[in-house]
Order: C-alpha cells, then structure tokens, then sequence
C-alpha cells in the first residue's frame, strides 16, 4: 500500500540525508505521493510548514488513516 511506501521512503530519506536536509527534501517527494488524493492541498501545506520530524510523520498517519481505513 501507498502509506507503507510513502513513510519508508521518509525515513530512509531521514537516514542519508540527516534530519535537516532529508526533512526538507522529503517534502517534494510527499507533495507528490499525495498528488490528488483527497485533502492533498491542505496535507502539503500543513507538511511544508514544519521542520519537526515527528509531526511530518502524524500528519502523514492523519492523512493516511482515512484511505487505510476503506482499505481495510
């Protein structure tokens, strides 16, 4: 599934870049893994806004959670 893909390529972004940098860098890659999904705007918004990992990775789950919901 998309959300299994989405987060391992944040975290392994995380680990070669650093957190500074790979924060950054994962935003580009975010933006478009949520690329017409519903409430994909104000995810990406939210998303380049922080420089916190941890909150990258909850707004991830939040956005996530729906879709992995129907999925199951």
């Amino acid at each position: 599934m998309q959300y299994e893909i989405v987060t391992g390529h944040y975290e392994d972004m995380l680990s070669h870049y650093g957190t500074n940098v790979g924060i950054k860098i994962a935003r580009k890659h975010l933006g478009w893994y949520s690329k017409g999904l519903p409430g994909s705007a104000e995810f990406r918004a939210a998303v380049n806004q922080t420089d916190v990992v941890s909150k990258v990775r909850d707004l991830v789950l939040v956005f996530y959670d729906p879709l992995l919901t129907r999925a199951a």
